[in-house]
């Protein structure tokens, strides 16, 4: 057997970006089966490795995100087959239904494309307001490091922050009112 780097090497580079960007369409899609954020994260895990495995069997004529949630559903089945003896398991044919549903619906593309927009947001604001927000939700910095970085007190971040999310907020509002009518 490959090495999983050499089996990735070998495959579709195209699948490795789209896998990139579909993250957390695929995320998504498994905590509404699961209904359990941590199992998601794992089957998300191995859903990856199944798809690097299987990158040169993807046609690229076809929507990747589509052959990416058959793998995580298949993926999915195997973990409940694992946790069959937990009673608070779904039975068969609702798991079944809430998939088929749940390929029906957009809300996995909806919060991607409010990702997109919240970015755009973020592009848009004031630099002090820009830093400060990348500073605490990007970086993951506390407040104090922030009011240290930026020569403020801790309750002066914490109105700029306020600040930039009731902007960010009415700026993807906005946005998203905008895509609708075009």
């Amino acid at each position: 057997m490959m090495p999983l780097s050499m089996e990735i090497d070998a495959g579709n580079g195209r699948v490795m970006s789209e896998l990139a960007v579909a993250q957390l369409t695929l995320f998504t899609y498994i905590c509404v089966l699961t209904a359990n954020s941590q199992d998601a994260r794992d089957i998300l895990q191995e859903t990856n490795l199944k798809i690097c495995k299987n990158a040169g069997k993807y046609d690229p004529t076809r929507p990747f995100i589509k052959w990416a949630k058959t793998l995580a559903f298949y993926e999915v089945k195997a973990h409940r087959t694992k946790r069959q003896r937990d009673r608070l398991v779904f039975e068969d044919d609702v798991f079944e239904m809430a998939s088929e549903q749940l390929e029906e619906t957009n809300e996995a593309l909806a919060i991607e494309s409010n990702f997109m927009l919240l970015d755009k947001c973020i592009e848009k604001l004031p630099s002090t307001l820009r830093e400060v927000v990348e500073s605490r939700y990007r970086e993951g910095c506390s407040l104090g490091a922030i009011a240290s970085r930026f020569g403020r007190s801790a309750n002066a971040v914490k109105l700029l922050l306020i600040r930039a999310r009731h902007a960010l907020s009415d700026c993807v509002h906005l946005s998203s009112a905008e895509e609708i009518e075009a």
